[in-house]
């Protein structure tokens, strides 16, 4: 008698559903866990986290660090779903922070950009910029057959070092006292300008994305051919797909939405772009939320803002419990492991063999 693993068949949604909510609420039994070893009370730092999603400011808080972490995440669902594995999410964030910031800097400085189309024009060219710098590895696919993962992730640290070049060098604010900041956006650069705090401009936002993406993948003809490229590109290719124009598509649409993550950081969280260590891990982060949504557009909203209230919850606790950031990621992590475990178990099962 021996123990064999194979590949599960389909699988329902409500499968899919019931195995991702027991394997987060072991999540939290295993940190807790961890966290009575190092002897730390698992019911205190426990009870901080849920705290954070009943209280309307902390919940307002927790939507709006997980703004960049939905439009990210909902990017990733497209390029997932077309079986691009687009890990680049990290660097198109930046480089949607970095042409928001252009857009404030060319209307500060040189006047080019009239005070009503700054934030327009910032959110046309962070979409553009992320949606290019995915493109690109994505037209390295289709023409070369070079594969995405590699280009996507080395992509992340030409940005990361792309960004610090900038942030310390020609885009310092020259009254920043020598701080690696850029000039502070002005207020309608800013996407609390409209109602008073981003989350409630963001979140209506993501989820009116949302449920356009899912309308684009299951009922347009674009949307189709992508789903045919994600089950195989031989198949997709034999069926007349026309595999270049359908990942350059898609990855301009991933990267996009990651783009736009990007603007949320500049224009709503931080409201000047700082060195990208001030934010870094949101892209990676994003690729945990597009499965935990099981690459469902209209579940990447609520996962992403779930996590935000994990990064809001972690501010908490080392405040109010005095413990170190590390001991704050020992939760975040143990949270992502069982995230994946949760999603290999949806695909694999072990048979006994006699």
């Amino acid at each position: 008698m021996m123990l064999k693993l194979e590949k599960r068949g389909q699988f329902s949604r409500k499968f899919s559903a019931a195995v991702t909510v027991i394997f987060v609420a072991a999540s939290f039994l295993v940190a807790g866990l961890i966290f009575e070893i190092l002897g730390v009370r698992a019911v205190d730092v426990i009870a901080r986290l849920f705290e954070v999603y009943l209280s309307e400011r902390t919940l307002l808080e927790a939507a709006l660090r997980g703004l960049p972490l939905g439009f990210a995440a909902l990017g990733l669902t497209v390029a997932f779903k077309m079986n691009f594995w687009n890990i680049g999410a990290e660097g198109q964030i930046y480089l949607g922070m970095v042409a928001a910031t252009g857009v404030v800097l060319l209307h500060a400085y040189y006047g080019l950009v009239p005070d009503f189309l700054v934030l327009p024009l910032m959110v046309v060219l962070s979409f553009l910029a992320g949606g290019l710098y995915c493109a690109l590895p994505a037209f390295l696919k289709a023409k070369l057959g070079v594969n995405e993962i590699l280009p996507t992730l080395m992509l992340n640290y030409v940005a990361y070092h792309f960004v610090n070049y900038l942030i310390h060098g020609p885009w310092r604010d020259p009254k920043g006292f020598g701080f690696p900041l850029s000039i502070v956006f002005p207020p309608y650069a800013r996407l609390d300008t409209v109602l008073g705090h981003t989350a409630y401009i963001g979140v209506p936002a993501a989820f009116i994305i949302a449920g356009l993406l899912y309308g684009f993948i299951m009922y347009t003809p674009a949307g189709f051919e992508m789903r045919v490229l994600g089950q195989n590109y031989e198949a997709a290719r034999y069926a007349g797909v026309r595999i270049g124009r359908t990942l350059l598509l898609g990855s301009l649409i991933a990267g996009g939405l990651a783009g736009l993550g990007g603007l949320t950081i500049v224009a709503g969280i931080l409201g000047r772009m700082r060195p990208p260590s001030a934010y870094v891990g949101y892209g990676y982060t994003a690729i945990i939320i597009a499965f935990l949504a099981a690459l469902n557009p209209w579940l990447a909203v609520p996962a992403a803002v779930f996590f935000g209230g994990l990064l809001v919850a972690g501010d908490v606790i080392q405040a109010t419990l005095n413990l170190p950031f590390p001991a704050i990621q020992i939760l975040q992590a143990t949270i992502f492991l069982m995230i994946i475990l949760g999603e290999f178990f949806k695909r694999y099962r072990l048979r006994v063999v006699i």
